[in-house]
């Protein structure tokens, strides 16, 4: 398929994707109450389409009429800054994570490849199918509760420092790294009984020669592929990780803008301008590596 296909392809759902959303955002959430026998009564507004068509044509135009989407829940603080100096902190996280991913899940791949035929095999293939049988929820709260009950010198809590991003990282890479174990373990299985492996053996070249110089790399492609799966990953676990930590970060700040109640759904403080924002820069996020990982999968084929 034409890269430049493929680009504006992702480039359009990103764009639809993005305008079905805020469309959900900005639906009015204001209740009607009314006392009815002693009791505050609240009851949902019924909505027309030219009544949200007005709703949403009116939030745009004080937008660009202040140039801003609003302020926040803290006074002083725009929309923009807000969503912006969270998603700054979960930048780092994600940028972390995809590296520690890719980069310990090929060396795991590697090491259960090479395990795979010999007593040792509990210690690769296994590992690698045991945790990833386990819910992603799961493993990461069981994770977090032994490393507050039983290492108490790493500061888990902690939103500055290295701790600050590096602990959430290794939290929401756990998946991302057993991912592309499996399908680096995979590709080089398939390649075991290829003629060009064949005759590079025959040469007498060095296994760990083949290895990378071969086998990693034509099986690249195949984990180029699935780097848009690894941000949805960590994307989908980003949000318990800052929540239950506390980290000011995207997915965290987020949660605060909805501001949901059980007893009124939508609270007072809900920040539509905020969720505007931090949707779009996912989006962006998640359209970039789209792009950055066809455009690796058109280059690798060429080679």
């Amino acid at each position: 398929m034409n890269l430049k296909y493929q680009m504006l392809k992702s480039l359009i759902v990103s764009i639809l994707a993005f305008c079905l959303i805020v469309s959900v955002v900005l639906i009015p959430r204001q209740l009607e109450l009314s006392i009815q026998d002693y009791k505050i009564v609240a009851e949902e507004p019924s909505l027309t389409l030219s009544q949200y068509t007005a709703h949403v044509s009116e939030f745009f135009k004080t937008a660009i009429e202040n140039g801003s989407l609003g302020e926040s829940r803290y006074s002083g603080h725009s929309s923009e800054s807000e969503a912006l100096k969270a998603m700054g902190r979960s930048l780092l996280v994600i940028v972390t994570a995809l590296l520690i991913g890719l980069i310990f899940g090929i060396l795991k791949g590697v090491m259960d490849y090479r395990l795979s035929k010999t007593r040792l095999n509990l210690l690769g293939n296994w590992t690698t199918w045991i945790i990833n049988a386990i819910p992603d929820f799961f493993l990461i709260l069981l994770i977090q509760w032994f490393i507050i009950k039983n290492v108490p010198f790493i500061r888990f809590f902690a939103t500055d420092g290295w701790q600050g991003f590096i602990i959430p990282s290794l939290l929401v890479s756990i998946y991302p790294i057993v991912q592309i174990a499996r399908l680096t373990s995979a590709s080089l299985t398939s390649q075991e009984n290829k003629l060009y492996i064949k005759l590079a053996r025959a040469k007498g070249l060095r296994e760990w020669v083949i290895l990378c110089k071969h086998m990693l790399a034509n099986g690249i492609i195949t984990i180029l592929t699935h780097l848009p799966g690894m941000l949805v990953f960590i994307l989908s676990n980003l949000l318990m990780v800052e929540i239950y930590r506390s980290y000011p970060g995207a997915a965290y700040r987020l949660s605060q803008a909805l501001d949901y109640d059980t007893q009124v759904g939508t609270g007072n403080n809900y920040e539509p301008g905020v969720i505007i924002y931090i949707v779009l820069y996912f989006i962006l996020l998640f359209l970039l590596v789209q792009w950055i990982a066809a455009a690796a999968r058109r280059y690798f084929d060429r080679q």
